[in-house]
């Protein structure tokens, strides 16, 4: 949970930009790219903002679609009854192995689930299971919009401090984008998109160094 307010982002941002009273970029064009910081930093990395729902009901079979607010999957840990469900499964190795597995509608519990990027929205589960069987999903979802209001207010970032600098560099790039007919401005828009990808690249290897640690410590 973010203990940095919005607020606090578009002050430190009218302070770099040397615009302090927001007259060449006012605060509510602050905010909207502030609003498109955390929707950017989601789109890369998707477990930035997540929901988890313990009392997810299936449709019957194996072709199941995530709720509407839904960007992605994440993860589905377990059935309802507790049992755990493998995943992301090879797609490939069950059309092999058990061509009619698509068929399936019975199954009080889901053994593993597939999920393939490329359609985002949907996924499945082996064995096809039947209508309002339970599940626990997490899934990544785009950060509600700050209002102005709300940002005056006190309103807290909707993603963890961990991403602060990322969300100033975006600003910055977009800011700069702006007055882009300015000779230096173009350069210091790339320079600080790249400073919101390298932001965003350490937090993910740092990440994986962490979940490598904690599977050689088990092993």
């Amino acid at each position: 949970m973010s203990q940095v307010t919005s607020n606090e982002i578009l002050l430190r941002v009218n302070t770099l930009l040397n615009d302090t009273a927001f007259v060449r970029w006012p605060k509510l064009e602050l905010l909207d790219y502030l609003n498109d910081a955390q929707r950017a930093i989601v789109l890369r990395r998707p477990d930035a903002y997540c929901a988890d729902i313990d009392n997810f009901k299936c449709v019957a079979g194996t072709k199941q679609s995530l709720p509407a607010d839904a960007l992605r999957l994440i993860d589905i840990p377990r059935n309802s009854t507790g049992r755990a469900i493998k995943g992301s499964y090879d797609r490939i190795i069950l059309d092999d192995s058990y061509p009619e597995w698509y068929a399936g509608n019975s199954a009080s519990v889901a053994e593993l689930f597939i999920y393939d990027e490329r359609n985002p929205k949907t996924f499945y589960l082996y064995p096809g299971v039947l209508i309002d069987t339970e599940l626990t999903i997490v899934y990544s979802k785009a950060p509600p919009s700050i209002t102005l209001a709300e940002s005056d207010g006190g309103a807290l970032m909707e993603l963890d401090d961990i991403f602060v600098n990322a969300t100033i560099e975006w600003v910055l790039y977009r800011a700069y984008m702006k007055d882009a007919e300015y000779a230096a401005n173009p350069n210091k828009s790339q320079m600080y998109l790249n400073a919101f990808k390298t932001q965003l690249g350490e937090k993910s290897q740092a990440d994986e160094v962490m979940a490598s640690e904690v599977v050689r410590s088990r092993g």
